[in-house]
């Protein structure tokens, strides 16, 4: 099964590969080919009206295909076409009925990719015990006792007399509490104590059946972060603070984690490897877009007052499918706004200028969604050379980020070079990463996995409790806590409220034409 899905993630992701390598400063207009990569024989058919009718199920079969899933909230239907039947056939004789209003393949969506390097704990800031008094385990360190919390603090999570930050700010306020933040992701660490105290949900939405799915051998498919992606988001957005927690704060610690998983670890289809062990090792995080959209219905039943997705696909509008597939994204970003919930999406990491209208990022750009590129550390300049010290300077736009006016897009920390010393000033974000399936060694699950012995944790670094690392990823999930905060001080406000205060208060740079950069003063009483 495993030589099956790399042969097919072979397949699909063949054309794709270069668009998920960072592009430095590379323009849309330079992009050829195709990009976002669809699954074959699997479709999403988006019915008129918002409504599945009756009838769909008998027409499918009287097409050649079967109805494998169904998204009733947004009357969307996931097909399975015979694979003898050709792709040109099928879609024309499923297009063919009256109450459809548009056909896409179903496709393979990725985390946004990350740089990243592991982060040894460091018990900082702990004063040595008076001689027989028992020992308190280190909590918020990271934050308090070092610099690395910078992201966080630039982000509006600072205040309550809470060192680490400014004395007062938004923390005099509110934490966050009350407002339940859907992780859309690779799942989260579970036992990790910087998301355990806030986590409330633990859901996944991987589909490993040969039959309808794609089952991983890099991942057993069950809530658990096997790849590390989530588990950094989820921390930064809203790791708990205070006694008995990790070593990390998030931007609103008191806010609520529903984790709805949605990628999962894939062997890596670039690898040579003969062996999947190795394949998986080098492997990221991805899923299928019905997954995702799965994930978002989730969130909308669960009330999700703020949605992340730090993940996404480029699409080209010139393609056959490319408005098929943004009306598809924008018909679900829309009813999560009018359930209630805001939206945020990274921009990216390609580097790429989306000012070219023939190319866009979803969901980054589907209806109503708050787009985030990224910004570098104030205190650490970006400095590409390799090698080099922090310094100071102004916040700029990353070399990997995305960027471009149609994003109407707000800037927050994302980090970049240098990367710095392990408690000092850095260029990178701290998160904290996953340890895999508790009480497993590193390595692929065995099969089957009824009483596994190994799992993958973070990323290629095995089971570490903490990273840093780089990427709109972490823009994402920052801006994500700052809404968090803002919703928990303003009940009433709509998400388009939310989204519009937002755009309003950023603050435009000169050295960060790209987009304003966020600041919540004023929008937290």
């Amino acid at each position: 099964m495993g030589r099956r899905l790399l042969q097919i993630l072979r397949e699909i992701l063949a054309l794709a590969a270069p668009f998920i390598a960072f592009a430095a400063h590379t323009s849309a207009q330079q992009l050829a080919g195709p990009v976002g990569a669809a699954v074959p024989n699997r479709y999403l058919i988006v019915y008129r009206d918002n409504q599945i009718p009756a009838g769909a199920e008998p027409f499918a079969r009287s097409a050649g295909a079967r109805i494998i899933g169904r998204f009733e909230p947004f009357g969307i239907a996931i097909v399975q076409a015979d694979p003898t039947t050709s792709e040109a056939a099928a879609i024309a004789a499923l297009r063919s009925d009256p109450n459809v209003e548009a056909i896409v393949h179903d496709r393979l969506l990725s985390a946004h990719s990350l740089i990243l390097r592991p982060v040894v704990p460091a018990v900082v800031g702990i004063s040595a015990p008076a001689p027989g008094a028992p020992s308190a385990a280190p909590y918020d360190t990271y934050y308090t006792s070092t610099p690395q919390g910078w992201a966080v603090v630039q982000s509006g999570g600072y205040g309550a007399g809470v060192s680490g930050g400014p004395a007062h700010g938004l923390w005099d306020a509110t934490l966050g509490a009350g407002v339940r933040i859907a992780i859309l992701d690779s799942g989260v660490d579970a036992t990790h104590p910087d998301i355990a105290p806030n986590l409330a949900l633990n859901l996944t939405e991987i589909d490993q059946s040969p039959v309808t799915g794609m089952p991983s051998p890099c991942d057993d498919g069950t809530p658990q972060d096997q790849e590390g992606h989530g588990t950094w988001t989820a921390s930064l957005a809203a790791a708990a603070m205070g006694p008995g927690t990790g070593l990390l704060i998030g931007v609103a610690p008191a806010a609520t984690i529903l984790n709805i998983k949605v990628l999962e670890r894939l062997p890596d289809p670039a690898s040579a490897a003969p062996d999947i062990a190795t394949q998986c090792a080098t492997g990221q995080a991805g899923g299928l877009l019905s997954w995702v959209l799965q994930g978002i219905e989730d969130a909308i039943a669960q009330h999700a007052g703020v949605i992340n997705l730090s993940l996404g696909t480029l699409v080209d509008l010139d393609t056959g499918e490319g408005a098929g597939l943004e009306a598809t994204f924008d018909r679900v970003t829309y009813a999560a706004t009018q359930s209630g919930a805001v939206v945020v999406a990274s921009a990216g990491n390609d580097g790429l200028n989306l000012a070219n209208p023939r190319y866009i990022e979803l969901p980054a750009q589907a209806r109503g969604v708050l787009a985030i590129v990224a910004s570098t550390n104030p205190a650490c300049a970006e400095d590409l050379a390799g090698g080099g010290a922090c310094a100071p300077g102004p916040a700029t736009l990353p070399y990997y980020s995305n960027f471009g006016a149609p994003l109407n897009a707000v800037a927050a920390p994302g980090g970049s070079y240098p990367d710095g010393p392990a408690t000092g000033v850095s260029g990178w974000v701290r998160g904290a990463c996953s340890s895999g399936l508790p009480k497993t060694l590193d390595g692929p699950p065995e099969v089957p996995p009824s009483s596994p012995a190994h799992s993958f944790g973070c990323f290629n670094l095995g089971h570490t409790a903490y990273v840093q690392a780089i990427g709109t990823s972490a823009s994402a999930a920052l801006a994500t806590g700052a809404v968090a905060l803002v919703r928990a001080a303003n009940p009433a406000w709509t998400p388009d409220q939310v989204v519009a205060a937002l755009r309003a208060s950023a603050i435009p740079t000169a050295s960060l034409p790209a987009a304003p950069v966020l600041n919540l003063t004023g929008l937290v009483p």
